[in-house]
């Protein structure tokens, strides 16, 4: 009895009242012949994982499992529950000076870039973009579970998301995931996922903030809309190395500033 009234404040805490649940189970009983014998062990199942670890296990089954299967160019909404479990790998970057393009200008507190009104002379260094637009951020991910927000001013063109330590720095390429660049291009009245075809994401799912969430472990890179807490697209890929944060604003009006995530 006790166990019973335990899984019936589980259940309807989560927002699934137990009665529901019962009838779900036997209206696929009398499909399925022996599911419902099977009821009692997978009430204690569910009971069990939302009692084990209701703010961290959930969150996070659902997040990979969802991840994986959402088809691009839907968008699709966090649970409050998932999204708090996002904001816990909440990351510091700031933008590393050695790498923007000479065109680009990066803020003193290093947490805003913008293009220029000229070229700077800026010292050689391996790791800086000398053709296409772009800076990285100072720390790399070489583990763990990493989230931090852009925002991004007026309706320009940019780049956004995470590339790999060694991918290319100098000339123009591909920015592919086969060239070690997972991101996000918005063009004139497009938004793109830089795969190889390009993906064409639906304008709407544009934002002006945008979260970038990095699993390492799980090999997920996905990106949401910040203010509507929505799934944007998720890129998934076996990592090799550290990644950085890449940010590349491509015309004179597009100011991206690194913000604190908020609830």
């Amino acid at each position: 009895m006790d166990w019973a009234k335990e899984l019936q404040l589980a259940s309807e805490s989560c927002g699934v009242p137990s009665d529901d649940l019962g009838r779900l189970l036997r209206m696929l009983g009398l499909k399925k012949k022996r599911l419902c014998n099977l009821m009692p062990l997978l009430e204690f199942i569910t009971w069990s994982l939302l009692k084990e670890d209701e703010t961290k296990m959930i969150p996070q089954l659902w997040l990979l499992a969802k991840q994986r299967t959402w088809n691009a160019g839907i968008s699709r909404y966090i649970p409050n529950s998932v999204w708090s479990w996002i904001l816990t790998a909440a990351a510091d970057v700031v933008l590393d000076s050695k790498t923007n393009h000479p065109w680009l200008t990066v803020s003193e507190d290093q947490r805003a870039v913008q293009e220029g009104l000229s070229p700077a002379e800026l010292p050689y260094s391996s790791q800086r973009f000398d053709s296409w637009s772009g800076v990285l951020g100072w720390e790399g991910y070489a583990q763990g579970r990493h989230y931090w927000e852009v925002d991004i001013v007026n309706d320009g063109y940019w780049r956004v998301g995470v590339t790999s330590a060694h991918s290319k720095r100098h000339g123009h390429f591909p920015m592919t995931p086969e060239q070690g660049y997972w991101v996000l291009w918005r063009s004139t009245n497009q938004l793109y996922a830089c795969t190889k075809p390009e993906t064409p994401l639906p304008a709407g799912l544009v934002a002006r903030r945008i979260g970038i969430y990095l699993d390492y472990k799980e090999g997920q890179i996905s990106f949401y809309n910040a203010q509507t807490k929505s799934h944007i697209y998720t890129f998934t890929a076996s990592f090799k190395g550290k990644l950085y944060p890449l940010f590349a604003p491509m015309d004179g009006r597009t100011l991206m500033t690194i913000i604190p995530p908020q609830a």
